[in-house]
């Protein structure tokens, strides 16, 4: 519960509670639950518009999957989806798996190296899991919006009102961020 509390709070005011985590002496192994827990919400949170586009037709992907389905010999234990909105929703929930699972903790640990030496440059004096923390705690306050995103994906389609919902949510997620960069590199630490 106090994590749901800290994620309220970091809304109205971002630098004291992140202030807050760094004083408790949050670590690198709080920092990972903070980024998978934010990669996992982020894979749910992408599950209602992976099912609107595998029931949306598309002919060049449905007659890849026809094509590709004769070409398969049975293999005993694998079976293959003999619906065709059941094989889009396959391949797309594993494309997903694979992109907020593998592809984006990797991505957002050099995106959080990128800022370590950003402040620093700019003459703060954050230390590594700090500058980390700054970002997985970004994002997984910004996640409820992202959440709000998916949903608004799965049930409108593309449309101005997911580009609006996308813009806030990267918005909170770069004004988090900054606040705890501000935070890591001048206020605490040293």
């Amino acid at each position: 519960m106090a994590l749901v509390n800290d994620i309220a709070g970091a809304y109205r005011r971002p630098r004291p509670v992140f202030a807050g985590l760094l004083a408790r002496g949050v670590d690198d192994k709080t920092g990972l639950v903070f980024l998978l827990l934010a990669m996992g919400l982020g894979f749910l949170s992408q599950l209602p518009g992976v099912s609107r586009r595998a029931n949306l037709p598309d002919p060049e992907l449905d007659a890849a999957i026809l094509a590709e389905r004769a070409d398969v010999r049975p293999i005993e234990g694998v079976e293959v989806p003999d619906a065709l909105v059941d094989a889009k929703f396959s391949a797309f929930l594993s494309a997903e798996i694979m992109v907020w699972f593998l592809i984006l903790p990797l991505v957002f640990y050099g995106v959080a190296m990128v800022g370590h030496l950003v402040v620093r440059l700019l003459g703060g004096r954050p230390d590594g899991t700090a500058s980390r923390l700054a970002l997985f705690w970004a994002l997984l306050v910004a996640v409820p919006l992202k959440l709000l995103h998916g949903l608004t994906f799965g049930m409108l389609g593309p449309g101005i009102e997911v580009t609006l919902v996308g813009v806030l949510w990267f918005a909170i997620l770069m004004w988090n961020w900054s606040m705890n960069l501000r935070v890591a590199g001048w206020e605490t630490r040293g």
